[in-house]
C-alpha cells in the first residue's frame, strides 16, 4: 500500500505542469557600447564605401525603461545625438528573453541575470541595413 501512495505521489507530482518564472523587473538606465555592420547611411554611421562596412568606433547606447506593466515595458533610447521611443515584451514562460522596436529596427534580446541583458540589433530597408549585438549592464 505505501509503494502505491509512493507512486502516485510520483505521477501526480509530474503531471503538475511547471510553474511560471517571476517577470523580471527591468525599470531603470541600461547602457553598453556596440559595433555594427552597416551597408548604406544610417542616422548613426555613415559609410565609408558602398556594400559592407565594419566602422571600428563604437557607440555608447544608453536605454531607459520607464514604465514596465507585467510582462511589456517601455522607454526611451539615445545614441550620440539621436533618442527614440521603444516598445518591447518578455516572453514566456520563463521570462528571460524577448524582443522591442524602435522607431526604425528591431532588437532581440536574452537577460543573463539581473544586471545584464545580451542584444542584438536590426533594420532593414531598401537603401540601408544595420546589424549589431552587444551586452548592457543596469546603471
Amino acid at each position: 500500500m505505501r509503494c502505491s501512495l509512493a507512486v502516485f505521489a510520483v505521477l501526480a507530482l509530474s503531471a503538475t505542469p511547471a510553474l511560471a518564472a517571476d517577470v523580471p523587473n527591468l525599470v531603470g538606465k541600461w547602457s553598453g557600447e556596440a559595433q555594427a555592420v552597416i551597408i548604406g547611411p544610417n542616422p548613426y554611421r555613415i559609410p565609408d564605401s558602398e556594400g559592407p562596412n565594419f566602422p571600428e568606433a563604437k557607440i555608447t547606447f544608453t536605454y531607459e525603461i520607464t514604465r514596465q506593466e507585467g510582462t511589456r515595458f517601455s522607454g526611451t533610447m539615445s545614441g550620440g545625438k539621436f533618442s527614440e521611443t521603444f516598445i518591447g515584451a518578455l516572453k514566456p514562460p520563463a521570462y528571460d528573453s524577448g524582443v522591442f522596436v524602435d522607431v526604425d529596427g528591431q532588437y532581440a534580446f536574452t537577460l543573463r541575470n539581473p544586471t545584464t541583458i545580451d542584444v542584438c540589433y536590426t533594420h532593414v530597408y531598401p537603401n540601408t541595413r544595420a546589424v549589431a549585438c552587444w551586452t548592457m549592464t543596469k546603471q
